[in-house]
């Protein structure tokens, strides 16, 4: 058996020798999931002894992070906004950044009476978004949609882990919505242009999935038919609310130029760049 602090040592010294950034937090975090230890208790556990069986299944761990699989695949868990998400390689891992797109959300949605109102979380992914919505506005009722049917079975796990009562459709965008009429959609759809694609870091291009990540039309595909087919399942006055990629503002305010949108807005994340648009139809 080996003691704790040296396993520890060792292990943010052979992620570190792997170039891995952060590789204290990784080593960190691998041993407490491993040994069902709080993070914040570590340090008082430095004495004890490691048996080798758990000594092996954290080195197993560790080289799957040496190898850059991003830290939420090994313990298929991810915190966000508030929720308790399963997580695996079907799916994206949520981003700081989509927290903040909540964030905006419930402030839209804040002034607004929401009773019988509904909202579609399309290309929903984990089913973040709308579950983060539906936690915070119970009255809401919710859709979450995506292509991928393996993405809808992380949403439903994740809606029942966190006991949020939503509803779910699989196709591709609002191909399963002909019959309903929606006040608010959000969609945080593929934006990576094939050319960006190839230029991605290692942790993500060889693990998430591509088809959750890039999009034709250089990044804009999305975006160009959620302009032309929203309008069927949206209600009068209805909001849509978008992700987009740092550098497509000025691309996806003239793609929703048309005159059935009104009082459209970028919002910029927390690094000062653009990535957020709201809009309305009349």
């Amino acid at each position: 058996m080996i003691i704790l602090k040296n396993l520890l040592a060792r292990s943010i010294a052979f992620l570190k020798n792997n170039n891995i950034v952060n590789s204290d937090v990784s080593a960190e975090v691998i041993i407490c999931h491993v040994l069902k230890i709080k993070k914040n208790d570590l340090y008082f556990h430095l004495e004890k002894k490691v048996t080798k069986q758990k000594e092996k299944a954290i080195l197993l761990l560790l080289q799957r992070r040496a190898n850059r699989e991003p830290i939420d695949y090994i313990l298929k868990n991810s915190e966000f906004y508030n929720l308790d998400l399963f997580i695996n390689r079907s799916v994206l891992i949520p981003r700081q950044e989509t927290e903040l797109l909540v964030d905006l959300i419930i402030k839209n949605l804040e002034k607004e009476n929401l009773n019988k109102k509904i909202l579609l979380d399309v290309c929903c992914g984990s089913g973040c978004i709308g579950l983060a919505l539906k936690k915070r506005f119970p009255d809401l009722k919710i859709y979450l949609s995506d292509i991928s049917k393996k993405a809808i079975s992380v949403s439903k796990i994740n809606a029942k882990r966190n006991n949020l009562k939503v509803f779910f459709k699989e196709g591709d965008l609002f191909a399963k919505f002909s019959k309903i009429k929606a006040d608010y959609i959000v969609c945080n759809p593929p934006y990576v242009s094939e050319e960006e694609y190839l230029h991605l870091d290692k942790d993500v291009k060889d693990f998430e999935p591509e088809i959750a990540l890039v999009a034709k039309k250089k990044g804009l595909d999305f975006y160009v038919r959620i302009e032309k087919e929203a309008y069927q399942c949206l209600k009068p006055q209805g909001k849509i609310f978008l992700e987009i990629g740092h550098n497509q503002k000025n691309d996806i305010q003239n793609i929703f130029l048309n005159g059935k949108w009104k009082n459209s807005k970028v919002y910029r994340d927390y690094s000062g760049k653009d990535r957020f648009f709201f809009v309305e139809i009349e």
